[in-house]
């Protein structure tokens, strides 16, 4: 696929793509979980979370994370136990390359958004940990729209939001699942591989796909090149 003009807005994801979630892991070992868990309840949180999207029902990130957690572990952990292991999400930081594309972004010339499945503030809070707040245009929310990504209605909210068509935004994950949801509202889309490291083939082909946030942004942004799709 070409592209020959850059994004005027990229939209990241939030967590795992520029919240690296390693304090909810320590917190999980400290509760005598074994070491990998993160992953594992991550993936079962949102079988949870889009079944009842799917089922045309919502509830929040936190909700929907404890319910996981409790039900990942098989009830072995108190509700003390399960509101300290989510509160790693309190302490978490950017991954290396994260600012890095932010300012990428802004080099370009783009707007920078976040849409993430967790709550605003939780976002504010995060990017405020990671001093790029005030680089931030508008922090979006699935709360806003009561439906999970990769349903189409938060990856729509940000094009309402942005007053821009959806062809000139750019959607930047490290979850293939949560491109293809943008790419059939039409953003284009920018993968790493750094967490999943191989694209699932059932998704739509990203756009750019890169090993480091700050290479997807800036092959997404320099124009007349030949990208990845």
């Amino acid at each position: 696929m070409t592209s020959s003009v850059a994004p005027d807005v990229f939209v990241f994801d939030v967590v795992g793509t520029l919240a690296d979630l390693q304090p909810v892991e320590n917190r999980m070992q400290a509760r005598g979980l074994p070491a990998g868990s993160l992953d594992p309840w991550f993936r079962h949180m949102l079988r949870d979370a889009m079944a009842l999207t799917l089922a045309g029902d919502y509830r929040p990130f936190p909700d929907v994370a404890a319910s996981a957690l409790r039900s990942h572990t098989r009830g072995a952990l108190s509700d003390d136990d399960v509101e300290w292991i989510l509160g790693g999400f309190s302490e978490t930081r950017p991954h290396p390359d994260a600012v890095p594309a932010v300012d990428a972004a802004l080099k370009s010339g783009a707007r920078v958004f976040a849409l993430s499945n967790g709550a605003a503030s939780s976002t504010e809070g995060f990017l405020d940990r990671a001093g790029i707040r005030d680089r931030v245009e508008q922090i979006l929310s699935i709360d806003d729209v009561r439906a999970w990504k990769p349903s189409p209605a938060p990856y729509r909210l940000a094009v309402e939001r942005a007053g821009v068509p959806a062809s000139s935004m750019a959607m930047i994950a490290v979850h293939g699942w949560d491109l293809h949801g943008a790419s059939r509202v039409g953003l284009r889309t920018g993968w790493c591989s750094r967490e999943e490291g191989v694209l699932t083939p059932a998704f739509a082909h990203p756009d750019v796909v890169a090993d480091r946030l700050d290479d997807v942004v800036r092959g997404l942004a320099t124009p007349d090149v030949t990208t990845a799709g």
